[in-house]
């Protein structure tokens, strides 16, 4: 693997798919720091700070409750910083429904929609693919 994020930013509701999804990022050393959130409002807040750099990388589970990916992705685009724009983000989901896929396709801040959990591998296929 030839490129490393400085940052990449995790959304899921579910304490133990994040805690997995930080491991496997760190073991295939594909990013400096890896940012948890379980809640779309936490992680607004921290990226709608002045001064932080913006995560290279954001992967959202499609669906959690009080705020799932879409109504996120509506409201991440909404923080206006030059630096988002960088920002890539790809959807994760147990499994993917047409209408998520036909909705993902439609926006262009979305890369792709993988299937949780994630692998080394396609953690290195995001990065080499979509990212570099």
């Amino acid at each position: 693997m030839s490129r490393k994020l400085k940052s990449v930013l995790l959304l899921d509701d579910n304490l133990a798919t994040n805690f997995f999804h930080k491991k496997i990022i760190e073991k295939s050393n594909s990013a400096e720091l890896v940012l948890e959130f379980r809640s779309g409002i936490n992680a607004l807040n921290y990226l709608s700070q002045k001064g932080i750099e913006q995560p290279e990388l954001i992967m959202v589970d499609i669906n959690m409750p009080i705020m799932d990916a879409w109504e996120f992705l509506a409201k991440l685009n909404d923080i206006k910083t030059d630096s988002k724009i960088k920002t890539k983000v790809i959807l994760l989901s147990t499994s993917l429904s047409p209408a998520d896929k036909e909705k993902a396709d439609k926006l262009p801040l979305i890369k792709e929609v993988l299937l949780k959990p994630l692998t080394k591998e396609s953690i290195h296929r995001v990065i080499e693919d979509i990212i570099a």
